[in-house]
């Protein structure tokens, strides 16, 4: 009996379509979580927690709801990812944000603003973001199980 191929090796095609596929669904994932985001922003939810706060509550919501809201962001985007089937996801779900992060520091927004108004560039660069965070990490997908 002759031996079989290793079928789990992925030839350089199939690396790259696999590879393609996670940025894709990664930045399609990182855009709808913020626009999931700006419209609880824009229908006033997050007004109406904001507007009747003190100034010490305030801080408060920013030292823990800002957190707490990474938190909930990681834990909506890792199961979809999951689901989608991307693997690994944690790089993604740690990288994107961090990435986006940096985005804001470095001012980006501002320079893309020709792209659109506000929101548009937030989804773009939050698309961008966890694309390239798929990108980076997909040597990942080499690791063996």
């Amino acid at each position: 009996m002759a031996d079989a191929p290793d079928t789990s090796r992925l030839t350089a095609g199939g690396f790259a379509v696999k590879v393609l596929v996670r940025v894709l669904v990664s930045a399609f994932v990182g855009s709808a979580l913020l626009i999931a985001w700006i419209w609880a922003y824009r229908s006033g939810v997050l007004d109406r927690v904001v507007n009747d706060t003190t100034f010490g509550e305030f801080i408060l919501l920013v030292v823990v709801g800002l957190p707490i809201a990474l938190l909930v962001s990681a834990l909506l985007a890792g199961p979809v990812l999951w689901l989608l089937k991307v693997r690994p996801v944690w790089p993604i779900i740690l990288l994107g944000p961090i990435l986006l992060g940096l985005a804001h520091y470095f001012k980006l927004p501002d320079h893309l603003a020709s792209l659109g108004d506000r929101w548009t560039v937030l989804t773009l660069m939050a698309g961008a973001s966890y694309g390239a965070a798929a990108l980076l990490t997909a040597p990942a997908i080499l690791r063996k199980r």
